[in-house]
């Protein structure tokens, strides 16, 4: 049982206990579970827009058509405003 707590693993002239590479491999595996479950749970956020439950990929879609029509209607304005003038 206690046969694991004292093999060393010798590298040219450098030893590691076996204590410390499978504390670099819990780590490492700790982080990608963390990472993996962050992204599950932001792939599966829902957003409100106009009062309306939404996934993410439509939100974004929804905020572009936004900012497109709202930059039409900056250019109809100007035109407006440039017609106006040309009278």
């Amino acid at each position: 049982m206690w046969l694991a707590s004292s093999t060393v693993f010798k590298v040219l002239n450098f030893e590691v206990q076996l204590w410390v590479i499978l504390l670099i491999f819990a780590i490492i595996g700790l982080t990608s579970l963390i990472l993996y479950i962050f992204v599950l749970l932001k792939k599966n956020r829902k957003y409100l827009y106009e009062k309306t439950e939404v996934t993410a990929k439509d939100f974004k879609r929804l905020e572009k058509f936004e900012q497109l029509r709202n930059d039409f209607e900056i250019e109809l304005a100007k035109i407006k405003k440039y017609m106006k003038s040309q009278k």
